[in-house]
């Protein structure tokens, strides 16, 4: 018995020996500069034991003293560190030289990190080094052609203040759905993101990926990761500077060969009593027709003329006449050199338990259209703190304030590229013009090159008509009298404390907020109305504000736990969101009362007042769960579940849910064969409801601004609110394989979806019996399936000079409409305003061609008037008349590109670098109204071109000249016809029958949009200036440098702005510019 009890007491006290010697040790994995490392690997040396670091860096392992931990991850050397008494051990790892790809780290909602090595969905990280390889003041034009899947759709940067439209995968509902934007957890837009403090992009695709982003992230989400730290541990100060100068770049080709007015032929001027005395001087001489503003006029060859300004006193032109000769750049000229300045500081300071950045920037933009500016300063300030072992406390907070000046209107008949686009003199001399911006007529009216009447038309008991501005002001002086100003304020940002309950358990509450704030005042001055007759210019004055608060109230729990082989992370959470917007908005109408005087009281006829309130909430409770083994297989599964205000009592809450799995297969394979590093194959599943608009299921009345009698007027809906509506179903199946070869030097990353938006909510036409006209009905149903390949890699790395290459291509397999709505076969889609494409421009676009959602046909067809071709293809010609007959609804494709894709590359040689960026895109139709209206007035080449007899198409038909038009005849669709057609009738006619066919073309194109070449400067050997920095880079950099290829040789097909085409849009620009970038 008492030898028992020995050995008894005698094991026990081995194992209390052991236990005691085993501790936990804890501790931050961090690069060189102090960031933390996500998910990295720490393992005991010579054992199986380990772990992996969380999002944070952080970790938790137990070990005996003496053990040797291994602290490894991708991209980065692995460190040995013995284990001694301290239970903490903080380490940094130091960059591998063997220049391996490095791991990257997705983040999805609610800030939440994944290693990508076992995420299950379609994701791509683009980091900040990508991002701002030119500073792009946009971070939609900064991801163009970086991320598979996505086509970037860029404003020109002449349209101060706008965005760039990103379209993720096609179309998937009635209109374009964009995605939204992430910072930090909260949702804002793309335009209030600063590239400069931008760490980290994640692009989330499907419903798989966004599930818990809910209904509002059915397009996609751009989850932006911002910059919590500076570039080392303790104090950093980083400046960064940089200017731009932008040039107008792709402009139409225009002929030069013939200048302004309807007719070939000059007027004879003879003066007359009557006229003015002054005019004397010009007896005799000749003028083209100036009422009229197309360039069909006289052969331009150095004739003697009487200019438009001769007319006017007060110059040094007055009464003289000028050479009649072309005017090549004329166009060109009229653009400014914009100015783009970018400066931004930031300073830092981290330690152990906390991190602070704050970040200022200030941004001014001389714009290309006169008078145009932009200024605009950005805050941020970010910081995180440890208070104690348990509670953390951390803000970001971003606050922006923008003063926009200009007039930028880019629709048909705009008085910049409206004008050179459609209606424009090629003999105009623009400098010349823009030197008489202030001349004016006895009678104080604007001078103009676009008169009224003729000299032949002056009439002395109105003489003031003669110098009035028939459609057309001095392009100058327009936009000398327009005072145009939009002020935005915007705030956003989250506090958030976390209680860390163990190392297994945290809980985080987070409050949000989105502000917005916008007021605006427009000034159009009276002389303007006074120096115009069908200008339609009036003096008016409108002003208005806007009001956008957005709440988010988060409450969100984690569990994170190894059990043997199984690594198990949860999360749950709660939200309520709130939404408020409000506007105000009060314009002129039919001009003022007293000229000059600009107010709303002083309107001629009763003001438009208008006033905007929406509120809406959602409740929502979702949850996360992750299951890891041995680094092997993962299985993930996300829930969310909504209640909306704006939901009906039929279906008052939507649920989300998603489920994948992942496989790496190398895991399996020990090492063989040595060339593949990593394999890992996926698939997830996930499905998406979206919520109904706000009031789009209530029975509101409309309150109308006048009294009838003493009685206020209330207007009725026409649409009825159908009680059964519910928000679309969005369906994402996803499969995809993840490859890395050489020791992770190469990547490979290919993915399959199949998406589909079903019960997609149609407006249909019901009887006016009912006292209504239409009625929201769940019917039409898209579909788009597709391939996205990612390809990048370390092509060369060694001691002087490496090349990292990164290439993206993505193929839109289908994109079909499944269903529309039983009796109608298509319906037009909405443009990036949520209107009606057909509606977007007025009466002129919609006569040609629109963009269609038609059944059984791929999403976005274009359709309009095309020419009517026999069973044989060949053109049908009206015999009589050798003009083509209209095809009314001609379709020629998809607006959506089939192929989209880029490069970019990065070679590094020594302290230099070289960075470019293509991009480009495959497939896709757009309409040209420039083109259309440009052919009609004879402004661009083709209409003063050589035909095939040699001779130009302006010539009389019967010299030689004409149009040759080959085709069948309208009267039996077999008979040939070969004739030659007068060059104005032939291109006048395609406006007049309404053919579309000749102006529309292929997105098709591939451009360089961006390039810079950097120097690193050795400041370490620049004396004792030196010891002040860490790191000095100097670049030169280029924007839009090289368009390489483009189906439409008028238009750029990156910057289309509408749908189904371009409207007479603001042309795009080249930029040039230098960068300095300073490390403290």
């Amino acid at each position: 018995m008492r030898k028992t009890l020995s050995l008894f007491t005698a094991f026990l006290l081995c194992g209390m020996l052991v236990f005691a010697q085993q501790k936990t040790v804890t501790g931050t994995v961090t690069d060189e500069n102090g960031n933390a490392v996500p998910f990295a690997t720490v393992v005991v040396k010579g054992q199986k034991t380990g772990v992996s670091a969380d999002a944070e860096g952080k970790y938790s392992i137990k070990v005996k003293e003496g053990d040797v931990l291994v602290f490894s991850a991708s991209g980065l050397a692995p460190k040995e560190v013995s284990v001694g008494s301290g239970s903490i051990v903080n380490v940094p790892l130091v960059k591998s030289s063997s220049s391996t790809l490095e791991e990257v780290v997705v983040t999805s909602a609610f800030g939440i990190k994944k290693a990508q090595r076992v995420t299950p969905f379609s994701s791509q990280v683009i980091n900040s080094e990508a991002l701002n390889i030119t500073r792009q003041t946009n971070v939609n034009n900064a991801l163009a052609g970086k991320v598979a899947g996505v086509q970037t759709r860029s404003q020109s940067s002449a349209k101060l203040g706008s965005e760039a439209y990103l379209r993720i995968r096609g179309g998937l509902g009635m209109g374009d759905i964009p995605p939204i934007y992430v910072v930090d957890g909260t949702i804002t837009s793309s335009f209030d993101i600063n590239p400069d403090d931008v760490e980290d992009i994640s692009v989330l695709k499907g419903a798989n990926a966004t599930a818990l982003f809910g209904g509002q992230a059915v397009g996609g989400a751009i989850v932006v990761s911002t910059r919590k730290k500076m570039g080392r541990q303790g104090v950093g100060i980083e400046v960064n500077s940089g200017v731009t100068a932008d040039k107008v770049y792709i402009l139409p080709h225009y002929q030069n060969l013939y200048g302004g007015g309807s007719v070939g032929d000059f007027m004879q001027f003879n003066w007359v009593p009557g006229d003015p005395e002054e005019w004397k001087a010009l007896d005799g001489k000749f003028f083209p027709d100036y009422t009229d503003d197309a360039s069909w006029g006289p052969r331009m060859a150095g004739q003697e003329y009487i200019p438009w300004y001769a007319y006017y006193p007060g110059s040094q032109y007055s009464y003289k006449t000028a050479k009649w000769v072309p005017q090549p750049d004329n166009a060109r000229d009229f653009w400014n050199t914009g100015i783009t300045s970018n400066n931004n500081v930031s300073f830092g300071k981290s330690g152990q338990g906390y991190n602070f950045r704050a970040s200022y920037t200030n941004q001014y933009i001389k714009g290309i259209i006169p008078n145009s500016s932009s200024m605009r300063n950005t805050f941020f300030i970010t910081g995180t703190m440890d208070l104690n072992s348990h509670f953390t406390i951390g803000a970001n907070v971003n606050f922006s304030s923008n003063i926009i000046k200009g007039e930028f209107d880019d629709q048909y008949a705009n008085q910049s590229s409206g004008s050179f686009s459609s209606w424009f003199h090629r003999d105009l001399d623009m400098k010349l013009e823009k030197s008489l911006r202030n001349l004016k007529s006895p009678f104080g009216t604007l001078a103009t090159w676009n008169l009224r009447y003729n000299p032949d038309g002056y009439d002395p008991n109105n003489p003031e008509d003669f110098y009035k501005a028939n459609y057309w002001y001095n392009h100058y002086a327009y936009f000398d009298n327009i005072d145009n100003t939009y002020t935005r304020n915007k705030f956003f940002g989250d506090a958030s404390l976390t209680y860390k309950i163990n190392n297994q358990f945290r809980l985080k509450g987070t409050v949000r907020k989105n502000q917005f704030n916008g007021y605006y005042e427009n000034i159009t001055k009276s002389i303007l109305e006074q120096s115009g007759l069908q200008t339609g210019a009036l003096g008016s004055y409108s002003t208005g504000n806007q009001t956008l608060s957005e709440y988010n109230y988060e409450l969100i729990g984690t569990y994170n736990q190894k059990f043997g082989d199984f690594n198990v992370s949860a999360l749950a959470g709660g939200n309520i969101y709130t939404y408020k917007y409000n506007d105000v908005t009060a314009n002129t109408n039919n001009g003022l009362n007293v000229p000059g005087l600009y107010a709303i009281a002083n309107s001629k006829s009763n003001p438009s007042i208008g006033n905007t309130r929406n509120y809406m909430q959602t409740n929502s409770v979702f949850g996360q769960g992750d299951l890891e083994y041995k680094k092997l297989a993962s299985v993930t599964f996300a829930l969310r579940e909504d209640w909306s205000s704006t939901l009906t009592s039929i279906k008052p809450h939507l649920f989300y849910p998603s489920a994948g799995a992942s496989l790496v297969f190398t895991e399996l394979m020990g090492g063989s064969p040595s060339w593949l590093s990593f394999g890992k194959v996926f698939g997830s599943w996930g499905k998406k409801p979206s919520a109904l608009g706000i009031y789009q299921s209530n029975f509101a009345y409309g309150v109308n601004q006048f009294l009838w009698g003493s009685n206020f007027l209330m207007s009725t809906p026409d649409a009825y609110p159908n009680p059964n509506l519910v928000g679309a179903l969005s369906t994402t199946i996803e499969a995809g394989i993840d490859l890395k070869f050489i020791k992770n030097r190469l990547g490979l990353n290919v993915v399959y979806f199949d998406e589909t938006a079903d019960k997609l909510p149609v407006n249909v036409k019901i009887s006016g019996v009912s006292g209504f006209t239409s009625t929201i009905v769940n019917a039409a149903k898209v579909q788009r399936t597709g391939i996205e390949t990612i390809l990048m890699g370390k092509a060369i790395a060694n001691k002087n000079f490496s090349w990292d290459i990164s290439m993206t291509f993505a193929y839109l397999i289908s994109n079909p409409v499944k269903e529309i709505v039983e009796g109608q076969n298509q319906i037009p889609i909405a443009n990036n305003l949520g209107t009606a494409a057909g509606n977007s421009s007025g009466a002129f676009t919609s006569r040609f061609a629109n963009a269609y959602l038609v059944k059984g046909e791929d999403w976005g067809q274009l359709i309009g008037g095309g020419i009517a071709r026999n069973s044989e293809g060949k053109p049908i010609v009206d015999p009589s008349t050798g003009l083509y007959l209209n095809d009314v609804n001609k379709k020629w494709g998809s607006i959506v590109p089939k192929t989209t894709g880029g490069v970019v590359n990065t070679f590094t040689y020594k302290d230099f670098d070289l960075s470019f960026a293509l991009d480009y895109q495959i497939g896709g139709k757009f309409f040209s109204l420039t083109e259309m209206w440009g052919s009609y007035s004879g402004l661009l080449d083709w209409t003063a071109a050589r035909n095939d007899k040699g001779l130009n198409v302006r010539d009389e038909v019967a010299d030689g000249g004409g149009v040759h038009v080959i085709g069948v005849s309208s009267a039996d669709q077999k008979t040939p016809v070969d004739m030659y057609v007068d060059a104005q009738t032939y291109y006048h006619s395609f406006y007049n029958q309404q053919v579309a066919e000749p102006f529309v073309h292929s997105l098709t194109f591939v451009k360089i949009r961006e390039l810079a070449v950097g120097y690193r400067i050795p400041v370490k050997k620049i004396g004792n200036m030196g010891k002040y920095f860490q790191g000095a880079v100097f670049s030169v950099l280029a924007r839009n440098p090289w368009m390489i290829y483009s189906e439409s040789r008028n238009i750029d097909p990156s910057e289309i702005v509408s749908n189904f085409g371009e409207e007479s849009q603001l042309p795009g620009t080249r930029s040039l510019g230098v960068n300095l970038k300073l490390i403290f």
